[in-house]
């Protein structure tokens, strides 16, 4: 089988295969692979090649994602397997190939220090107590959306000291603070919020009482 190379925009370089198109390779990889275009080569070889390259690709998508901020593992490893899919650069791709090329990578991230779901999951509440002020219930919940594993969500919550009915005066002081609760429909409104961001009705209630008798 003969390989042949075609540069393409930027860095990339498309290969073909006996003359039908197979993957696209970064311009780097492709001259130290000691392959040149025109060589003959192996079922093996090309394989090894086409593989080895999706994995950089993935690498440097996945140290791009986390330049910017942290990520649970199940979080990135969804993120980078939707990426490569999306782009479909190579023939045949396959999703469970996929999945353990990302799984692979965020063994080898963790390893680094570079993907910590601790930290990414003390960083997530402490935006979200700030940003949404929600309750340790729905601190969990959020924590699950994002793959976060039981016993590291159990550990962070530990650390997490809140007083809930602190919290519900605050809604009502910001994000509530247009509602007017001497109307049963609009009081209504709000509790079921406050509900759905993980806080009890006594809570809300105590909070409610509190804030109509400061207001």
């Amino acid at each position: 089988m003969k390989l042949t190379a075609k540069a393409g925009k930027g860095e990339k370089v498309h290969l073909s295969l006996d003359g039908e198109y197979i993957a696209t390779v970064n311009a780097d990889y492709w001259f130290t692979s000691g392959i040149r275009s025109g060589d003959e080569v192996t079922p093996e070889q090309v394989e090894t090649l086409l593989a080895e390259s999706a994995r950089r690709k993935m690498m440097n998508k996945a140290l791009d994602l986390l330049s910017n901020r942290d990520y649970s593992r199940k979080e990135l490893s969804d993120k980078l397997v939707t990426k490569a899919w999306e782009k479909k650069e190579q023939k045949d791709m396959d999703i469970s190939t996929l999945k353990a090329q990302a799984s692979d990578i965020c063994d080898r991230l963790e390893e680094l220090g570079l993907l910590d779901e601790e930290r990414f999951a003390r960083s997530y509440v402490e935006e979200l107590l700030r940003r949404k002020h929600l309750s340790k219930e729905g601190l969990k919940t959020a924590l699950i959306k994002k793959g976060v594993v039981r016993d590291i969500i159990e550990l962070v919550l530990e650390e997490v000291e809140v007083d809930p009915v602190e919290q519900v005066r605050e809604l009502l002081a910001t994000k509530f603070k247009s509602r007017d609760l001497s109307d049963e429909k609009q009081k209504t409104r709000t509790v079921n919020a406050l509900l759905r961001l993980g806080y009890r009705y006594g809570e809300i209630y105590a909070a409610m009482d509190e804030w109509a008798d400061n207001t």
